[in-house]
């Protein structure tokens, strides 16, 4: 489905609400008008509730997660969810990082967008030490631009 963040991939799930411009929710509770949250992941509430708890690898994190370094995303709803209670009653949402594994491997990946927006990501994971010593490079170059000029948003 092409989701590189919170907000796009929540987008797509059930029982999930996306604040900021691209959401459906404005996320401030009090009628204000709709803009751009200064942390994404702060304005979505899952199962009407609140914001999920992100971590990283299970480790509580306020650091945004990209798909250029992510191998999977675990969604976990509910309180009972994960530690029998402990955190958010909307759950976690937990994003798990590439690791280095023991075959050589590659991936390269082009996306052309709109107002001319590319985004380019490389994947390369190499044997060193064969059952010994693996190492894995991620790199990313995003570049989205918007309707209006000058505006555009580079990682």
């Amino acid at each position: 489905m092409g989701a590189t963040n919170n907000t796009s991939l929540l987008q797509y799930t059930v029982s999930s609400e996306v604040g900021g411009v691209n959401g459906n929710f404005a996320g401030t509770g009090d009628s204000a008008a709709l803009s751009e949250p200064d942390r994404p992941s702060q304005t979505t509430r899952i199962r009407g509730l609140a914001a999920a708890d992100n971590t990283r690898d299970f480790f509580l994190s306020q650091i945004p997660w990209d798909s250029y370094n992510i191998d999977r995303v675990d969604l976990q709803r509910g309180p009972n969810a994960i530690l029998f209670g402990e955190g958010s009653p909307a759950g976690i949402i937990n994003a798990g990082t590439k690791q280095a594994y023991f075959k050589d491997a590659g991936e390269v990946e082009l996306r052309v967008g709109s107002y001319g927006s590319t985004r380019e990501s490389l994947d390369i994971n190499q044997v060193l030490l064969p059952k010994q010593v693996a190492i894995r490079l991620d790199l990313l170059n995003d570049h989205e631009k918007f309707e209006q000029k000058p505006a555009y948003s580079k990682d």
